[in-house]
């Protein structure tokens, strides 16, 4: 296991930097408008480093955004990268808690339910705002009065997401289990300190068999060694694959052989990350952020009086985390990459002044870089980071922002930073937002499935295409026999998925042109 120790990062970022960006970026030379043509010209800027990383199934993917890509949302972004992007290899996920009633990419088992509110910075939960951070959905806290057993279990809801090679069940909402009959890591995580206060000795159980055949890996009365203040630590299972039944993986925390959490005791449960310890390399997917978050929300430590107030149903909240709680995520998910999606609905406080919008982007660049080094210090293996930004489609028809939002976004391209301008393409294929917010919108700002599925698959079209020929399916660096095969496998129109070369929704004989055209000699 990891130790993780308390750290503070030394300047942090500030309404003056907040201030000092805008101002960089607003002596930055307007673009000229985008021209843009059926063929997609100009739709991507800077791409390749990031997607050969992402392609080539080598890198940990944190997703930076608002509600458009929270991942307790099951029809919305992060269910149509789980179906519709295709690495050559899928490594790691995190499943997490219950959010609500909405099914997430996990399940929740309790003996009685006990006070389980969400964290979020500022409310609810005295004691925890500080670290309320960087996922702030699948963070539940617990506090017990005269409540004992189980407390959590990781592992698979109906309405859960798809983890290629067995881990979850499909994301299509079918509910059919996956199996995995490889050897797993289930990166337990609690939010705990080393104080009577909070709970820091669970029993942990896992299993990856059959369904209904009970828990094939136990840790009886396992401590976890907690910051002297409330953080993130965690505990890795080893867990051996089965080849038996449909499949039933997760990881549980209990109470039993430890005792009842006392009254008044508490403790967060953030989910487990699973991870194919059989791959040395693969992709991976977590998620920052929070739904109505906007880019100073995500810019702006935890604290600072110039963040914006979130609006929810009990009222508001000042949305934020800080750089230890980004500094946690990064070293829990060993994250390498991440992708910057903010403002389909929730631009910065200047929504009129999209330059503004993106200075607030270009210090979220800064922060991160910031964390991510300090991160390098505890853990060298991992590289340096790579980010993309998204322009998002419209969420309306005065398109103002939105283009202009995508210029400036482009601007920052360059370095570890690539660009992908969605508006643009949403536009050229589809036109203006209301002809097709009925189709690929659940309520004129939010994907439905089928939109989340589009625009997915648009991105990873970038992607691929960034990183080598659309044609190698399996991502081994040749279009050859084997690709040829897997074209086969997903003929016709039912599920085209990633051998949909042209594009058409299709796999017929003009997809087997663009592959013979890519033939490797």
């Amino acid at each position: 296991m990891l130790a993780i120790l308390p750290l503070v990062i030394a300047g942090g970022v500030t309404a003056t930097h907040v201030a000092e960006s805008r101002a960089a970026v607003e002596a930055t030379p307007r673009n000229e408008p985008l021209r843009r043509n059926a063929a997609g010209l100009e739709s991507a800027v800077n791409l390749g480093g990031f997607a050969q990383g992402v392609v080539g199934g080598n890198a940990n993917l944190a997703i930076v955004g608002d509600s458009i890509n929270t991942f307790s949302q099951p029809d919305w972004m992060f269910t149509g990268y789980l179906l519709e992007w295709q690495p050559r290899r899928w490594r790691q996920i995190q499943t997490s808690p219950l959010s609500s009633s909405t099914a997430t990419a996990s399940w929740v088992e309790f003996a009685t339910p006990p006070n389980y509110p969400i964290i979020r910075p500022g409310q609810s939960v005295p004691g925890f705002e500080a670290f309320a951070g960087a996922n702030t959905w699948p963070l539940r806290a617990i506090e017990a009065e005269d409540w004992s057993g189980r407390a959590i279990s990781a592992g698979i809801n109906r309405n859960g997401f798809s983890y290629q090679g067995g881990m979850f069940r499909d994301a299509d909402g079918q509910g059919r289990f996956l199996r995995s009959g490889r050897l797993e890591r289930h990166r337990t995580m609690i939010v705990a300190a080393d104080q009577p206060a909070y709970r820091t000795e669970w029993t942990i159980k896992s299993r990856n068999s059959a369904a209904g055949t009970g828990w094939t890996a136990v840790e009886v009365a396992h401590d976890f060694d907690c910051p002297a203040e409330p953080g993130l630590v965690w505990f890795d299972h080893i867990i051996p694959g089965s080849t038996e039944g449909l499949g039933n993986v997760g990881t549980g925390l209990f109470t039993s052989g430890v005792g009842p959490l006392s009254s008044g005791v508490r403790t967060a449960l953030p989910g487990t990350i699973l991870t194919d310890l059989e791959l040395e390399s693969g992709f991976g997917l977590s998620y920052i952020g929070e739904g109505g978050w906007r880019t100073e929300n995500h810019l702006l430590p935890f604290g600072d009086p110039e963040s914006p107030l979130i609006l929810i149903s009990t009222g508001g909240y000042p949305g934020g985390y800080s750089n230890d709680a980004l500094l946690r995520h990064v070293l829990a998910h060993e994250v390498t990459h991440f992708m910057l999606w903010v403002g389909t609905n929730n631009g910065g406080t200047d929504t009129n002044v999209p330059w503004a919008t993106a200075a607030d982007v270009a210090g979220i660049l800064d922060r991160y870089r910031l964390v991510h080094a300090e991160a390098r210090k505890i853990d060298p293996g991992l590289p340096e980071p790579a980010f993309l930004l998204i322009a998002p489609y419209s969420s309306n028809d005065a398109d103002v922002f939105f283009s202009g939002y995508a210029d400036e976004l482009r601007s920052l391209a360059g370095g570890d930073v690539a660009f992908i301008d969605l508006h643009g393409m949403v536009l050229e294929r589809f036109g203006s937002w209301s002809e097709w917010e009925d189709s690929f919108l659940s309520d004129g700002v939010h994907p439905s499935l089928l939109g989340a599925r589009t625009f997915a698959r648009m991105l990873w079209r970038e992607l691929i295409a960034a990183a080598g020929s659309p044609a190698d399916l399996n991502r081994d660096g040749r279009v050859n026999g084997a690709d040829f095969g897997l074209l086969l496998g997903k003929w016709g129109c039912d599920d085209p998925g990633y051998a949909d070369l042209d594009g058409d929704g299709c796999v017929l004989g003009s997809d087997i042109g663009i592959m013979l055209g890519d033939w490797s000699p």
